[in-house]
């Protein structure tokens, strides 16, 4: 059975040969580039430098040989562009070790050594200070206004940090010959590996609105200005509707998963809505998108949310998702075996196998391996799981606890037949 296989079955609730494992298929479920770089040295791995390809989260690439160590079963589409050495020049990461970044990056470095992340126009987006380990935003194209403007323009759209281009995708669309590549390195990819293919669309509908207006503004938006929030939706599903019939018309039979998020609609004590306001603000165009994608592809739809969720979840299996990540399982009401009994036959676990929160980074090898085995007795029965960590592993994370976690996801991911 191949890694694609592996991936289909556990995604349609079937026990394959063991649990599919994942590492670095979207942006997060991947690894801090200094985290990686220290897991590279502790294997022996020399050759080449660590590929930091998202600039703003600083997560590098699972390369081959690690994948293949690790038993990974899944692939970021964004590895179909981005390989050759040409579309990358070398940066110093904050512990002064050497990585690649993508050379499309436009930043600038000031006196006092904060970076600065520009968009196409030079006009900046993000910073990273000095001690920093992440890009902050800097600029939200409405925060300064009373309420949601009356007409959105489509240049407002991309005036915020998470749009400056990007060879994966982007919500200009693409032109003809970008669409063209587009489609060929996905194909390739698909032709050329085994992996399951996930491809992030993005499509954000509560993130986007907190990018473009600042978060305690939006927050008070979704309350106090409705109106305005359905008109920001409105142009917002115009866009993505075309984003993901040019994606499925071009690579739908290539692409295993497309990734929409990450819309973070809890924090660790609760959800940032109540329940009400998430069904009738946003599940009708979370269904729109995710019928979209039913009914015109074999993808299936994976959804980014941080936090304590519970509540949200009927209502995201309603609205048609078939993937949940990153299972914040340390969050309020999100333990492993309340999930899993009440929604394990409707949407598959994508995440939640081992606590990055107090254990990944603070704790032996030995209580590594024993979380993972704890939390895959939960999550693995009758399928519908897939395993990643919650979320990214941060820098500071040891390279003994990364292989431990990974080699634990393998050995006790198994099916007893």
């Amino acid at each position: 059975m191949n890694s694609r296989e592996r991936v289909r079955l556990a995604i349609n609730h079937k026990e394959a040969d063991r649990v599919p494992i994942d590492l670095g298929g979207m942006r997060s479920t991947g690894i801090a580039t200094i985290a990686y770089d220290r897991l590279r040295k502790r294997l022996g791995i020399n050759k080449g430098l660590a590929k930091m390809y998202d600039f703003i989260q600083q997560l590098a690439f699972p390369e081959k040989e690690i994948r293949d160590m690790f038993h990974i079963d899944t692939i970021d589409a964004a590895q179909a562009f981005l390989k050759d050495d040409g579309d990358w020049r070398q940066w110093t990461l904050n512990n002064a070790t050497k990585c690649l970044i993508p050379k499309y990056l436009d930043i600038e470095i000031g006196e006092d050594l904060t970076v600065y992340l520009k968009d196409k126009n030079g006009f900046v987006l993000g910073k990273k200070p000095k001690t920093s380990l992440y890009v902050d935003q800097v600029y939200w194209v409405y925060k300064n206004l009373p309420k949601i403007p009356e007409t959105i323009k489509d240049e407002d759209l991309n005036k915020e940090m998470w749009s400056i281009p990007d060879p994966e995708w982007s919500l200009n669309i693409f032109n003809d010959e970008q669409y063209e590549i587009f489609i060929r390195n996905i194909k390739e990819l698909y032709e050329d590996t085994d992996y399951a293919i996930l491809l992030m669309v993005g499509c954000n509908l509560f993130e986007k609105g907190t990018f473009l207006r600042g978060f305690e503004n939006f927050l008070c938006d979704i309350y106090t200005d409705k109106k305005g929030v359905e008109r920001l939706h409105a142009k917002l599903l115009e866009k993505y509707l075309i984003l993901l019939d040019r994606v499925i018309k071009g690579v739908g039979e290539y692409v295993d998963i497309l990734v929409f998020g990450g819309d973070d609609l809890g924090s660790s004590q609760a959800g940032w809505m109540s329940p009400d306001i998430f069904k009738d603000l946003f599940k009708p165009k979370y269904k729109k998108m995710w019928d979209f994608v039913h009914d015109n592809s074999d993808c299936k739809v994976f959804f980014h949310s941080c936090g304590s969720i519970y509540e949200c979840i009927p209502h995201l299996i309603d609205a048609g998702v078939d993937i949940l990540n990153p299972v914040q399982t340390t969050a309020a009401n999100m333990e492993p075996e309340r999930l899993k009994k009440e929604f394990g036959k409707y949407v598959t676990f994508w995440g939640g196998g081992c606590n990055t929160r107090d254990i990944l980074p603070n704790k032996s090898p030995k209580e590594v391996k024993e979380d993972v085995k704890k939390r895959m007795d939960v999550f693995c029965s009758g399928g519908g799981y897939v395993f990643n960590q919650i979320h990214n592993v941060l820098a500071d994370v040891p390279p003994e606890n990364v292989i431990a976690m990974l080699e634990a996801a393998y050995e006790f991911g198994f099916y007893n037949k």
